[in-house]
């Protein structure tokens, strides 16, 4: 464990990286896209965007809102209000329904309070021990448009206030107190046949992140999806870090920033580059902290105004600060996508991937073929909607194992089941491999979790949610770090109350 000055300057830091690019988003700029229908000549080139004094680069900046609409401007979804989502299928950004921010810009501030209660199962007497926490919390929602640019926050941090009931607790006998900060800022912007993104998502836990075990477990991330979207895991597939093996209690640091730029030769046809890089780093000593390069390239080619194929390749590379163990692997693969703006957004891609690991392990040097898979889904109903995703690749070893062979599963179904009511399910299953040559033993790791969140709005600021979660992992005899977390069933359960500083937007029937 960290030393507690220690400790505190990092969340000074911390907070301190927070405050500075909330305040750079006062400058940042964005603006609406336009659905473009295909001509009648599909591989015509682009024409120039519209800069007259009407539109384009001279349109006047748009205010920001004041936060969402109020009651009295209550709807219902209307997809044919979105604007398309531009990613493609070679980019390291996944399909979207698109952008309902056209219709105004968003600052939406929000504050919350969550009281839990928590089951461990115990390791000396076989009885589960119970605990409670408070966590204080925050949120952020921002999109500013400006021009041809969008630039957008997502931000959700919290303080966690534990108190456990016995010496079995995990936890100790007494009280701990751990932050948890998740904050991805993005900024696209389109000129003539380019489109360049910028992505940087910075996290802090004392677990991992997958299900949301470093910040109240599944059924408090279930909230928090359902209410700011999917905040973790915005790069597509395995270019950046990921967390999902659970790990005992230790405060750790991912980092992921990408840089993407396409280019439009015709309507149909678009050729994508993409570099990634990221840091997992633990801040007291036991786990493996590693950092990911990754870069990938791709064309793509309308096949009509819906779908789309491309023919993509991927290099990556995973070191492991304090060893001399790299991981390198080269990727192949195919892809299709279809996108129906507002309602539909499906991709999948597959290909042979070459994994090659080197270094002064006792295995020494081999190389590895395995099949890559990355595919998503979501789909939207006026009252409910659903995501889905499914990764299979080389992952960094979550800070237990100097790289992994990964299959990770993860969903979500929301539904409004009033005008005020809204229910969401949320769950996932991670198996993670150890490298080894063929014949060699191995190491493996599975996880699941499942979460649900009911919650009823409250006037026009406040939101009252009840959550459960669970989660378990089965983990080896033999644990290769400090701590492979808690054997047997966690459960959590609790309430939460949100205050939105601004009115919150309430739907039609």
């Amino acid at each position: 464990m960290p030393r507690m000055d220690d400790t505190m300057k990092l969340r000074v830091k911390n907070w301190t990286i927070i405050m500075a690019l909330a305040l750079c988003a006062t400058a940042a700029f964005a603006q609406d896209q336009k659905q473009d229908t295909l001509p009648a000549d599909a591989n015509a080139p682009l024409q120039p965007l519209n800069t007259n004094p009407n539109g384009g680069y001279s349109n006047p900046p748009i205010g920001a809102a004041r936060g969402l609409s109020g009651p009295d401007n209550s709807q219902s979804y209307d997809p044919s209000q979105a604007t398309p989502d531009q990613n493609t299928l070679a980019g390291a950004t996944p399909f979207t329904l698109g952008s309902m921010q056209h219709l105004g810009n968003v600052f939406d501030p929000a504050i919350s309070i969550s009281q839990q209660g928590q089951s461990y199962p115990g390791s000396a007497t076989g009885q589960s021990s119970l605990s409670a926490a408070t966590v204080l919390g925050g949120s952020l929602k921002f999109d500013r448009i400006w021009g041809r640019n969008d630039f957008s926050i997502l931000y959700h941090g919290a303080e966690t206030f534990n108190y456990g009931f016995g010496s079995s607790n995990p936890f100790g006998s007494g009280s701990q107190n751990y932050p948890f900060h998740d904050l991805v800022a993005t900024q696209e912007g389109d000129w003539g046949r380019w489109r360049v993104v910028l992505k940087d998502e910075f996290s802090v836990s004392p677990n991992a992140t997958f299900g949301g075990q470093g910040f109240g477990g599944p059924g408090l991330a279930a909230q928090i999806s359902s209410q700011l979207g999917s905040s973790l895991g915005n790069f597509a597939g395995t270019t950046a870090t990921s967390q999902t093996i659970d790990t005992g209690f230790g405060m750790r640091y991912m980092n992921s920033i990408l840089g993407q730029v396409g280019y439009s030769f015709t309507r149909r046809s678009t050729i994508t580059i993409s570099g990634s890089y990221g840091l997992l780093h633990f801040a007291g000593a036991g786990y493996i902290s590693s950092n990911m390069v990754n870069a990938q390239a791709g064309y793509d080619y309308l096949l009509d105004p819906s779908d789309s194929i491309s023919v993509i390749g991927t290099y990556g590379k995973i070191t492991y600060p304090g060893t001399g163990n790299i991981t390198t692997d080269y990727v192949g693969a195919l892809a299709y996508g279809r996108k129906i703006t507002g309602r539909l957004a499906f991709q999948i891609s597959a290909g042979p991937q070459e994994i090659r690991s080197t270094g002064t392990g006792g295995v020494g040097s081999f190389n590895q073929l395995f099949a890559s898979v990355n595919s998503a889904l979501t789909y939207q109903r006026r009252r409910s909607g659903l995501s889905f995703s499914y990764t299979r690749g080389l992952t960094g070893g979550s800070g237990v194992l100097e790289g992994a062979t990964s299959n990770t599963f993860s969903g979500s179904v929301n539904y409004k089941i009033t005008r005020f009511w809204t229910g969401a399910i949320n769950g996932g299953y991670a198996m993670n491999t150890s490298l080894a040559p063929v014949g060699a033993t191995t190491l493996k790791f599975d996880t699941w979790f499942v979460g649900a969140s009911l919650g009823r709005q409250v006037g026009r600021h406040a939101q009252i949610n009840f959550s459960y979660g669970a989660l378990d992992q089965n983990t080896p005899a033999s644990c290769p770090v400090t701590s492979c977390g808690i054997p047997g069933l966690q459960q959590s359960f609790g309430m939460t109350v949100n205050w939105h500083l601004l009115p919150i937007t309430v739907s039609g029937r």
